[in-house]
């Protein structure tokens, strides 16, 4: 964002999408719908995770903009407004389905959509174990 702004000095274009009229029009789109859309927060940001890394607009660091992208919808929609869900952790747990997981997102069917967005949804549910964990830990001392 705040290369997006100039307010940091950038020669390499990082932090701005790719500058290719189907990415602008495909973010777009992407924003107009995660705005118009009372979906829940765990739907919505594997929306958005799921399209980033298969627009691959940031490259090569559309993987980070898409896990920094699903904190802040999380954020955003109230579902960890504290960011404590440590959802990168749930998808390190579950890595052995992730590859599969969004391979299925991007075929557009209905049921690969579904397939990630569970997988989307486990990995918030394994990171919030996580951060139980994390928080029960440092109560122990």
């Amino acid at each position: 964002a705040l290369a997006a702004a100039d307010l940091v000095p950038d020669s390499d274009g990082l932090g701005r999408p790719l500058p290719a009229p189907e990415v602008a029009a495909r973010l777009d789109t992407l924003a107009a719908v995660l705005t118009a859309t009372s979906a829940p927060a765990v739907v919505v940001a594997g929306i958005v995770h799921g399209e980033l890394l298969s627009l691959d607009a940031f490259a090569p660091a559309s993987g980070v903009v898409a896990r920094v992208a699903v904190r802040l919808t999380l954020i955003e929609r109230g579902l960890d407004p504290r960011s404590l869900v440590v959802v990168e952790a749930g998808h390190r747990e579950l890595r052995d389905a992730y590859d599969a997981a969004l391979e299925a997102y991007r075929t557009g069917t209905a049921d690969g959509v579904a397939q990630w967005l569970t997988h989307c949804a486990d990995a918030v549910v394994a990171g919030a174990r996580e951060s139980t964990a994390i928080c029960e830990a440092m109560a122990r001392g």
